[in-house]
């Protein structure tokens, strides 16, 4: 009978102890910690979209192959492209002969004028001898009208020629061979065909595995179906979805720790919670719930809690989109319960698409070069400024040739 109650003591001592052990357990530690196994990977998916139609020519990987950033990925076939290209050149060329030929139009009315001029003084000279004279019938009277008509003629085939002038030097009036609208807009139509020409090779905008190819040698695609995609490894979270009564202490910062199903417990990758999301996961349903029947249910929600996972931890072991994983997070620190700044947001970025252009301004340069007029070449960047000084005649002659004084008969 001692024999039991010892056994009795002895037993109801460690379940003491052990209740005891695992109160202090639970209030020093798991009190104070959140776990969940609704835990997924998450990640970036890059879709590689092609910008123009095509027949797809060459295919240069496949999925779960790699792709290094700058990686030809896809070839479409160029013929169309190369066509619109040379079409282009050809027409930038053209207008680069007829802008010089603007310019050459405003030097050719400009010459004109001075024999204008000349054929003025020499009317208006024979005018006034004819003038000083007709009273003394020292001229006839025809040969004196004859010479009035042809101040007049010479008089408005100056202001013609003047007008001539000013049409043409305001198609090239403050502007360069290379600056002139036309040519600026028969440039820009040179580097959108080659920015076409460009686009019928798709490279890969990161470095990533590539996955959902859906496309063949020989397949037409139009501009904007998605080819394939490249997962990105360095760009890896994970969303631990959580109870909505479990949240009640988080915050943004707090440490956690994640154990993948991929590698078990023995490898724990260590992480801190960077957003908590502004609405529970029903609310973005393609059928949100709709809670004002008279059968409601409630239903405890849970919100997807974004842990981002040390990059060197995910360097030695690389994780998938998609994967399980079991999430705790310290409630012990500090930290907002809302964001209170943009900084520390993730940047995704890529510079590919900055080397569309690259040679093109080479070539639009080339072309223009190539038609530019060796007279013209002061004229290729620097702007044409002219001013044409006005002509002061007598103000008789100006009288005589307006038809403001009739002519003088026997």
């Amino acid at each position: 009978m001692e024999k039991h109650k010892r056994f009795a003591i002895y037993y109801g001592t460690a379940f003491f102890l052990a209740c005891l052990v695992g109160f202090l357990y639970y209030w020093t530690y798991w009190r104070n910690r959140i776990y969940t196994t609704d835990c997924y990977v998450q990640g970036n998916l890059v879709y590689i979209t092609p910008l123009r139609d095509g027949f797809v020519t060459s295919i240069h990987t496949d999925n779960t192959f790699l792709c290094k950033k700058n990686e030809l990925l896809v070839e479409l076939d160029r013929t169309d492209s190369e066509i619109e290209y040379d079409k282009a050149r050809q027409h930038l060329a053209n207008v680069v002969r007829q802008v010089c030929d603007m310019f050459h139009d405003v030097f050719t009315s400009q010459a004109e004028i001075e024999v204008k001029k000349a054929e003025l003084i020499k009317a208006m000279q024979d005018y006034e001898h004819r003038e000083g004279v007709i009273e003394e019938r020292g001229v006839s009277l025809e040969d004196f009208q004859h010479a009035t008509a042809e101040l007049r003629a010479n008089y408005y085939l100056l202001r013609y020629s003047e007008v001539v002038h000013d049409k043409a030097l305001s198609l090239v009036q403050g502007t360069s061979i290379r600056n002139h609208p036309m040519v600026l807009e028969a440039a820009d139509e040179v580097r959108r065909k080659w920015v076409h020409l460009y686009r019928c090779n798709i490279y890969s905008p990161v470095e990533g595995l590539a996955a959902q190819r859906t496309i063949q040698v020989g397949m037409w695609v139009p501009a904007g179906t998605p080819l394939m995609s490249v997962i990105p490894l360095d760009q890896i979270w994970v969303n631990a979805n959580y109870k909505e009564t479990q949240l009640t202490r988080l915050k943004i910062g707090a440490k956690a720790q994640i154990t993948a199903d991929l590698y078990g417990r023995s490898v724990i990758f260590h992480g801190k919670v960077v957003g908590i999301p502004g609405a529970a996961g029903n609310a973005f349903s393609l059928l949100p719930p709709q809670n004002l029947t008279g059968n409601w249910i409630k239903i405890v929600q849970r919100l997807p809690v974004r842990i981002e996972l040390d990059p060197e931890e995910l360097k030695a072991h690389p994780l998938r989109i998609g994967l399980t994983c079991e999430a705790t997070i310290d409630l012990t620190d500090e930290g907002p319960y809302l964001p209170n700044s943009w900084k520390g947001s993730p940047l995704y970025d890529t510079d590919i698409f900055q080397q569309e252009e690259t040679g093109d301004r080479e070539s639009v340069a080339a072309t223009i070069e190539e038609n530019l007029d060796p007279t013209l070449s002061v004229y290729a960047t620097s702007p044409l400024f002219m001013t044409r000084m006005p002509i002061i005649l007598p103000e008789t002659i100006e009288q005589v040739c307006n038809g403001h004084v009739e002519e003088e008969t026997w």
